[in-house]
């Protein structure tokens, strides 16, 4: 939840944050220390408060003992010409003034009830201090002592023996003179503070923008580019900080992105040119389709219809000649045998080009062992298929796709191979059917022919489709060959719950 006080720049937080902490705390130290030198004054105040009653009780004392009332307001006179003290007087147990300086007041009755005397006299007798700070209606403050004067037995003489007290010496002393340097002490506990706190802050933003802020500035701006695309962003560690920590981890970060950006192009142009393989493929596979129609078309007709059309005529002729020259008859009758076997075995060849009928009856390895002898025995290549490990059928997928795999890989090496001897082996090792052809032959480069870039390699094409046959069997395809030393290919496909080997 987002609050509309707070900044929203780190650095006016970061001042924010170390502002009101330094305020609070130099703020109560200030308060703190305030209190205590009020407090130090105000007993300084009681202690002179304290002596001048003494002082003046002593001498009152002396001045009555010797019924020197002269004397005595002389005294209170002297006393009251000082600056400290403010009001200095006499009263009788009835609270009546009976000496004051220059005579004021003398007579008048003090009233218990009057707001500046109720600060003691609120209080329950054995409660009341001996002193107290009095607000005056003129809004001056005072620092009031009130010593009760004591009936000694030198007093007797002139006071009731039975009384405890014979009066009540009442000082009072202005607070001004301590209010005025606690004013400027209070003052000096303000600006000191104030000081040091701008200070601290001066030093905080300074660091703060030096070690903090650029390089978070830095990396917002790194991190700004790189998210508009311009990901060879690097930031320079300067520290090992928690921010060179960031910066470390933003590199890393951005290199990993840029590997894998590599990476994705390269698998996009790799999907590409398989994409493209493929339509190449596909567009061969129409082809040969299509010529493989053509050629049957034409040997049925040029081939076949030419044989049984002879084999029509010869018939024929042996119709007419029979009866009148049966000689002739009969060899217009040899020569339609022959055209009829003639035709039967290119029958045959064509049946066989589109699909060895031994794939079906026989099974894998007696069709691949026709296939292998018819084309490789014609040119000069020897053969042999070990297939003793292959016990059981294959699934027709399975064995189709293995056959035209072969198949493709047999005639490679009769048009490009120039290989003597090639070596076929069949079996079932560990739940999975292994196959893998072998010849001597030249070899080739199995990266650059593989998965041509352009789409236009015919070797290639066809290692693709052989790829294509055996992924959608669940299987594996491996290519090893190098120029000048033959080539390999194995192929691997799971068969479930097949027994291990």
């Amino acid at each position: 939840m987002a609050f509309p006080f707070v900044p929203r720049s780190l650095r006016a937080k970061v001042t924010l944050g170390l502002l009101v902490p330094l305020v609070v705390v130099l703020g109560s130290f200030s308060a703190i220390q305030y209190a205590r030198h009020e407090e130090s004054h105000r007993q300084a105040l009681e202690l002179l408060a304290g002596q001048t009653s003494q002082a003046v009780e002593n001498s009152l004392r002396d001045q009555m003992l010797t019924r020197n009332l002269e004397g005595l307001r002389r005294t209170l006179d002297s006393i009251g010409q000082g600056e400290a003290i403010q009001a200095i007087s006499i009263l009788d147990l009835g609270g009546k003034i009976v000496f004051a300086p220059g005579e004021a007041s003398v007579g008048e009755r003090l009233n218990n009830l009057d707001p500046t005397c109720q600060p003691c006299h609120r209080l329950p007798g054995d409660e009341r201090p001996s002193s107290v700070i009095v607000d005056l209606p003129d809004g001056s403050r005072v620092f009031r002592s009130m010593n009760p004067i004591e009936n000694r037995p030198e007093c007797h003489a002139c006071h009731d023996p039975s009384q405890r007290l014979t009066g009540l010496l009442l000082i009072d002393i202005s607070m001004a003179p301590l209010m005025d340097p606690l004013r400027v002490d209070l003052l000096e506990h303000i600006l000191w503070p104030a000081a040091t706190i701008l200070a601290a802050l001066a030093v905080a933003n300074w660091a703060l923008g030096r070690l903090v802020l650029r390089p978070l500035q830095t990396t917002a701006k790194a991190l700004a580019r790189f998210g508009e695309g311009q990901h060879a962003v690097q930031l320079t560690v300067e520290s090992h900080d928690e921010i060179g920590r960031l910066a470390e981890s933003f590199n890393t970060m951005a290199q990993r992105i840029r590997a894998e950006e590599q990476a994705n192009r390269t698998l996009s142009e790799a999907l590409r040119d398989q994409a493209t393989a493929r339509r190449e493929l596909l567009r061969r596979s129409i082809s040969a389709q299509e010529e493989e129609r053509r050629r049957l078309a034409r040997d049925l007709h040029d081939d076949l219809g030419q044989d049984l059309t002879g084999t029509a005529m010869h018939l024929e002729a042996l119709e007419r000649s029979w009866p009148q020259n049966p000689e002739t008859g009969l060899k217009a009758l040899r020569t339609a045998r022959q055209l009829i076997s003639g035709a039967t075995e290119r029958v045959y060849e064509v049946i066989l080009s589109l699909r060895p009928s031994a794939l079906d009856d026989l099974g894998l390895a007696p069709a691949l062992r026709a296939h292998a002898a018819r084309v490789l025995e014609g040119k000069g290549i020897q053969f042999e298929l070990e297939a003793e490990a292959l016990d059981r059928r294959l699934s027709p997928e399975i064995e189709t796709a293995v056959f035209r795999i072969f198949q493709e890989a047999l005639n490679n090496t009769v048009r490009h191979g120039h290989a003597s001897r090639v070596r076929m082996v069949l079996g079932m090792h560990d739940g999975a059917f292994e196959a893998e052809i072998i010849d001597d032959g030249i070899g080739f480069d199995a990266r650059t022919v593989s998965e041509p870039a352009d789409g236009r390699s015919g070797r290639g094409l066809g290692l693709l489709g052989m790829r294509e046959r055996i992924e959608q069997c669940g299987g594996s395809l491996a290519i090893d060959s190098r120029p000048g030393s033959g080539t390999r290919l194995r192929v691997r496909i799971p068969i479930p719950h097949a027994p291990n080997d």
